[in-house]
């Protein structure tokens, strides 16, 4: 692997449920090859966990996205996913 494949340019904010142990969230990133990274434990929506996932490919950052929200919106993943 070149130093270029490490670049993770996708990222996106998500609050995850408490009921989850941070291992158990990374896990579920790592799955779509992503990385997730806790940002604030009691996050603005609920209490629940934020955590920033980072990704090198959009498409598997948005299909994060998709089983996290429950929701198939592409225009509002869009508007989610920033590129870093």
């Amino acid at each position: 692997m070149n130093k270029q494949e490490y670049i993770m340019p996708y990222q996106i904010q998500l609050d995850i449920s408490g009921e989850n142990t941070e291992t158990e969230v990374k896990e579920f990133a790592q799955g779509y090859d992503c990385v997730a990274t806790l940002v604030l434990e009691n996050g603005p929506a609920g209490g629940n966990p934020l955590y920033d996932f980072t990704c090198h490919k959009y498409s598997y950052l948005e299909e994060l996205a998709e089983q996290v929200i429950g929701v198939i919106d592409e225009e509002m993943i869009k508007t989610m996913i920033v590129e870093v």
